[in-house]
């Protein structure tokens, strides 16, 4: 198969997809947390590639947050190392009542990102 427009990925990136919903005022606060406790972890972890983090224009207080793996065991590895929870616990304390839902959508549909065509 001959593509002029898409690019084919040499290796499938496993997609992460978190779905949270805080009280809308906190939006700003919850993504300078996530930042602060998440992000900064997830850069120096094996295997992440990326993070975006997308808001809801119809439903006020969703955040979904798309993160990129290169490897889908080792991806599964971190969260199966303790770490994770730690840091969930440690989000939810700082929300103080905000944090209102978390859904990990991965587990019913994984998802993985074969082709890409880009023009940001």
């Amino acid at each position: 198969m001959e593509l002029k427009n898409i690019n084919k990925l040499e290796k499938p990136i496993a997609i992460e997809e978190i779905r949270v919903v805080v009280t809308p005022e906190w939006v700003d606060r919850w993504v300078e947390l996530d930042d602060e406790v998440w992000t900064s972890r997830l850069k120096v972890s094996e295997g992440f590639l990326g993070k975006e983090i997308w808001l809801s224009r119809d439903v006020p207080g969703e955040i979904n947050v798309v993160i990129y793996w290169a490897d889908y065991d080792i991806w599964q590895s971190h969260d199966k190392s303790g770490w994770c929870i730690e840091l969930d616990k440690q989000m939810e304390e700082r929300m103080e009542g905000h944090l209102l839902s978390m859904e990990f959508k991965f587990k019913e549909n994984q998802k993985f990102k074969y082709y890409e065509m880009s023009n940001i």
